[in-house]
């Protein structure tokens, strides 16, 4: 779907089909350094300028070193002014590039994911949202899910294109603050060892009914995404299957954690290749907008909100290392990364975590804090997963 691009810099002009952002030398100016990178003195990745918030961060190693960390920038959790911004730190993550603009449509784009491709391509994957009317008028027109490509390094990215998906199509069933007939992303895209991509989606089909997931294949470097190489993760009667998230293990074997609407995180694998799934199997712990970091040798960094009330009435972000994730969630050591309780009271507004590697045994993950208005970063070891730290 074609949408009217709000001017991205007033060096670009109207009209342009990529946004220019300026070269890497002037944006790799770095922002004062603040924190220490613990969950109490969190560094502080970027911050939203005044009268405004920022939400939903994802990140990734670039293959040069770099620390890319995308955002949406917005009024509120519920806005149509929703924007994507990125910055990046070439040292580690302890000082970061002012934000720049990515994406920002007309109507509200949000919950950015990325990946960078083995020939370094980076591609983000993220949906819209029309709030027009919303709520005193109409419920909400989720308009589908996006992607968009940088072939600099993230200097540049491309005009957006749609996914296709079962669930996009015009619907006038209601189902909670929507129309039915919708996909949102959650998860970043993987590319599997033959070089396919799969983008995880989630929604509702047009009629309703309960909510699927779902990972929709491109055959060509995610320049298209036909509906045609769509399948479903899980659809289950009476349960709504959310924000679905994928990870290539050992074997070659796709493993899919899902957040769900009882707030237990669901597993699901697939041994073709994603064309198939096995049904989703509940883990029994409370999870949700988790991420998945596959490490060296084949285990998995998960971290997720904890919506289960058992540190406070919020959902700090916690972690895990899930050391054989073909077997799925265990009693693995859990731990606290970050609350955003220690600025204000408890909030389920804030998780939605991402990590990387920095060294085998070292990781930064970020996360947001409603409080401060900003994304920020707590470093965290091996050590402190396995009990020794």
């Amino acid at each position: 779907m074609s949408l009217p691009r709000r001017t991205l810099l007033t060096s670009i002009a109207a009209g342009a089909t990529t946004v220019a952002l300026g070269s890497r030398a002037a944006q790799a100016q770095p922002s004062t350094a603040s924190g220490t990178g613990t969950r109490t003195d969190p560094v502080i990745v970027a911050s939203a300028p005044s009268g405004r918030m920022a939400f939903f961060p994802d990140m990734i190693k670039l293959h040069d070193g770099r620390l890319l960390v995308g955002y949406r920038d917005s009024v509120s959790h519920i806005a149509q002014d929703g924007r994507i911004l990125v910055v990046e730190s070439s040292d580690r993550g302890r000082t970061w590039s002012e934000p720049r603009v990515a994406v920002d449509t007309a109507i509200d784009d949000r919950d950015p994911k990325l990946v960078q491709l083995r020939d370094g391509t980076i591609l983000m994957n993220f949906f819209r949202t029309d709030w027009t009317g919303y709520p005193s008028q109409n419920p909400a027109t989720l308009v589908g899910t996006f992607v968009v490509r940088s072939t600099d390094g993230g200097a540049t990215w491309s005009e957006p294109v749609q996914v296709g998906t079962a669930m996009s199509g015009p619907s006038d069933v209601i189902v909670g603050a929507y129309y039915a007939g919708h996909a949102a992303t959650h998860g970043p895209i993987v590319e599997l060892p033959d070089g396919d991509l799969l983008v995880p989606l989630y929604g509702r089909l047009p009629e309703g009914g309960s909510g699927p997931a779902t990972v929709v294949r491109s055959t060509d470097g995610g320049r298209t995404w036909p509906k045609e190489g769509e399948a479903f993760i899980g659809r289950t009667a009476g349960l709504d299957y959310q924000e679905p998230n994928l990870s290539v293990l050992r074997d070659g074997t796709l493993l899919s954690i899902l957040r769900t609407s009882r707030n237990l995180a669901y597993l699901s694998w697939s041994d073709d290749g994603g064309r198939s799934w096995s049904a989703p199997v509940d883990s029994g712990l409370p999870a949700s907008s988790h991420h998945q970091l596959s490490l060296r040798g084949g285990p998995i960094l998960f971290t997720y909100g904890d919506p289960s009330g058992k540190i406070n009435a919020g959902r700090p972000t916690l972690g895990r290392v899930l050391r054989h994730p073909e077997r799925g969630i265990g009693d693995e050591r859990e731990i606290l990364i970050y609350d955003a309780a220690i600025n204000g009271a408890p909030t389920f507004d804030q998780a939605n975590p991402s990590s990387v590697a920095l060294d085998p045994d070292r990781f930064f993950t970020v996360t947001s804090d409603p409080y401060l208005k900003s994304i920020v970063g707590v470093y965290t070891s091996l050590e402190q997963y396995s009990g020794r730290g």
